[in-house]
């Protein structure tokens, strides 16, 4: 977890033995759990959290995804997600992950997040999530 003077937008972490492979490394679909985790944290940290999600009656569903791989990360390895809003539409999110430890890039992964309702139909980007984003831009890296 992200420390008193950590920015806003960085999760830590460490490789742990469910996330390895037979080589010793991080999984590749390990990186996509982890993307999930930091940002689940950045925007709780934000104000943001699920259950105010929960109460507001939307979801987020991944509509794209796309990483790019560096180098492996070893088990008990600790590393830092840097989580930055890449883009904010009428109707889509774009997170962007950069993965890296000791300084060194390991992984850079991008994610287009669709909203749907309660009634599992699309919707907009909601209101509420929106303008956390938006009070938090600096942080988060957003440029409108």
């Amino acid at each position: 977890m992200a420390g008193n003077d950590e920015p806003l937008n960085v999760y830590h972490s460490r490789v742990r033995t469910h996330q390895t492979d037979l080589n010793g490394a991080m999984y590749h679909g390990a990186f996509l759990d982890t993307f999930e985790e930091a940002r689940v944290d950045v925007f709780r940290r934000a104000g943001y959290s699920y259950d105010r999600m929960l109460e507001a009656g939307w979801y987020p569903v991944i509509r794209h995804v796309e990483c790019d791989f560096y180098r492996p990360l070893r088990m008990d390895e600790p590393f830092q997600v840097t989580v930055t809003v890449a883009g904010l539409t009428a109707a889509t999110l774009t997170v962007q992950y950069e993965c890296a430890s000791d300084g060194d890039p390991a992984a850079l992964g991008r994610v287009v997040f669709a909203f749907l309702d309660g009634r599992h139909k699309i919707t907009r980007v909601p209101r509420d999530l929106r303008a956390v984003i938006e009070e938090n831009a600096g942080a988060l890296g957003y440029r409108r």
